[in-house]
C-alpha cells in the first residue's frame, strides 16, 4: 500500500522459504536485523506511515481541489476553494492540474528504497498524468496517489510531522522458531472474488485463492490466502490477513498481515509468523487497511512478529 511496501517485501522475502523444513535456516539474528531495517526505513523515509497527514478517496470520474492549510491540506469540490492543484481520477490513473500558477508544484520520482527522489525535479505547469512512483511536492508537503480498478486514493505526507519526529521504533516479539511452521496449500478449483471490509469503511476486492493448513502448539489451524488474480503466476504475492489470541492484547486490535510468494500448490510452504506485521492503520488514521476475514481467526496465540505499536494514533 505504500512507499515502503516494496522495501518491506524485499526484507521479508529474504527470510521466507518454500520447500524447506520449517526450522531449517532459521536465524534469529537475521530476523532481528530485518526488524531493525524496517525501523530505520520508517524513521528515515519522507513517505512513511508516520509522515501521513491527510487522505482522500476517489471514485472514477471524481475530482477534488487541493489547498494548503498550514502543515496540512484540504480537499474540496473544485468550485468552492482556492488551491494549488486539481486532482482527478479517470478509473485507471490520476491527473493533476496546477491552479493559481502552480508555483509550489514539483514532480519527483522514487528512489530504489521507495523514498522520494528529490534529485528528480520537474516543475508542473500543465495537466499531467501521474504514473506509478510519481510524487508531487505541494510546498513543504508530498502528495502520493494509488490507483486500483475503479477506485483510487491520495495520501499527503509531511516529512516534518510530529508523529515522524516522535517515532522511536516498532515493537516485536522475540524471534521464535516455534512460529515458523510447515504448511500445506490447497488451491480452490474456482477461486471466487470477494469483497473485504477495510478500516475506513471502504471495500477492496480479492480472490480467495486457497487455504493453508498447519499445526501450532499441536493444534490444527487454517488460513485463507487472498490474491489479486484468480490465476497467479509463480512469484506473485499471496496475502494473508489474520487474527489470533494475542489480537487486541499483545498485538494490534485489527489483526496482522503475512505476505508470501505463490509457488506450485503441491509444494510445501513455510509460514513464518516472525515476519507478521501490522497494517499501516496501526500507526495512522490516514490509511485504508483490510480487516482480516472472520474465517482467518486462529485459535492459538501467535507470539511472533510485530506487537501492538507503543503509541496510539
Amino acid at each position: 500500500m505504500t512507499r515502503l511496501v516494496v522495501a518491506l517485501a524485499g526484507v521479508m522475502a529474504a527470510f521466507a522459504s518454500v520447500g524447506r523444513p520449517a526450522g531449517q535456516d532459521f536465524d534469529p539474528a537475521a530476523v532481528r536485523a530485518a526488524q531493525r531495517k524496517i525501523d530505520r526505513e520508517f524513521k528515515d523515509s519522507r513517505l512513511s506511515p508516520f509522515t501521513a497527514v491527510a487522505y482522500q478517496y476517489f471514485e472514477t470520474g471524481q475530482a477534488w481541489r487541493v489547498a494548503l492549510a498550514g502543515r496540512g491540506v484540504t480537499f474540496s469540490p473544485l468550485s468552492t476553494l482556492q488551491g494549488v492543484a486539481d486532482l482527478a481520477f479517470d478509473g485507471r490513473a490520476f491527473w493533476i492540474t496546477p491552479v493559481n500558477g502552480g508555483k509550489e508544484l514539483t514532480l519527483h520520482g522514487k528512489s530504489a528504497t521507495g523514498d522520494v527522489d528529490t534529485a528528480i525535479r520537474t516543475p508542473l505547469v500543465a495537466r499531467t498524468k501521474l504514473g506509478s512512483g510519481d510524487i508531487v511536492s505541494l510546498g513543504p508537503l508530498l502528495l502520493e496517489t494509488f490507483a486500483r480498478a475503479d477506485a483510487g486514493g491520495a495520501i499527503v505526507h509531511d516529512p516534518d510531522s510530529a508523529s515522524s519526529k516522535a517515532f522511536s521504533g516498532l515493537k516485536w516479539f522475540a524471534p521464535d522458531v516455534t512460529y515458523r511452521v510447515s504448511a500445506t496449500f490447497a488451491r480452490f478449483d474456482n477461486p471466487d472474488k470477494v469483497t473485504v471490509a477495510t478500516s475506513r469503511g471502504l471495500q477492496k476486492e480479492y480472490f480467495r485463492l486457497g487455504t493453508f493448513t498447519f499445526i501450532v502448539e499441536g493444534k490444527p489451524q487454517k488460513l485463507v490466502a487472498l490474491a489479486s488474480s484468480p490465476t497467479p503466476k509463480p512469484g506473485d504475492e499471496l496475502f494473508i490477513a489474520f487474527r489470533d489470541a494475542t489480537t487486541g492484547h499483545e498485538s494490534y486490535e485489527v489483526g496482522r498481515y503475512l505476505n508470501l510468494k505463490f509457488e506450485a500448490p503441491e509444494r510445501p510452504y513455510v509460514l513464518d509468523f516472525n515476519l507478521a506485521t501490522n497494517p499501516y492503520c496501526a500507526y495512522s488514521p490516514h490509511f485504508n487497511c483490510v480487516i482480516p476475514p472472520r474465517e482467518n481467526t486462529l485459535t492459538v496465540a501467535i507470539r511472533a512478529g510485530e506487537m501492538r505499536y507503543p503509541r496510539s494514533h
